[in-house]
């Protein structure tokens, strides 16, 4: 394996720890940027003991998982090396979950939560209405 360069059948399954050593789970899928080729981000399948202390959905058919971002990793080796400590992965990944996000998102001005805004009504033109003269 040349340095710097890892396969995904690799990193897949991987177990994940953080600055505290707290083993959180492992990796899961793998997002990658096709247009330039770069990983994104990837699955965090996280450990049941870290569910509720990450804040992430459970699950009863599926294990839960939580998006990372790769600016997050500090190293890759045996084990997924991350900053931080559990609170700041949790902060930090807060705005990457699409029902968090959305909860926290601003309301623009003029809208209004609880209606939603009617269609506009076109009107349709009546017979007596004046007609194009032909030439």
């Amino acid at each position: 394996m040349a340095i710097g360069i890892i396969k995904d059948s690799d990193l897949l399954g991987k177990h994940v720890i953080l600055e505290d050593a707290s083993d959180v789970g492992t990796v899961g899928d793998i997002y990658v940027d096709v247009f330039d080729w770069h990983i994104t981000k990837f699955d965090l399948v996280v450990d049941k003991r870290y569910i509720e202390r990450l804040g992430v959905d459970k699950s009863m058919i599926r294990k839960s998982r939580l998006p990372i971002k790769t600016h997050l990793v500090r190293a890759v080796g045996d084990v997924v090396h991350l900053n931080g400590s559990l609170e700041e992965l949790r902060r930090s990944t807060r705005a990457v979950q699409p029902h968090e996000a959305a909860k926290e998102a601003p309301v623009p001005p003029g809208a209004r939560k609880d209606k939603p805004e009617e269609p506009k009504r076109y009107q349709h033109k009546g017979h007596d209405e004046e007609k194009p003269k032909k030439l």
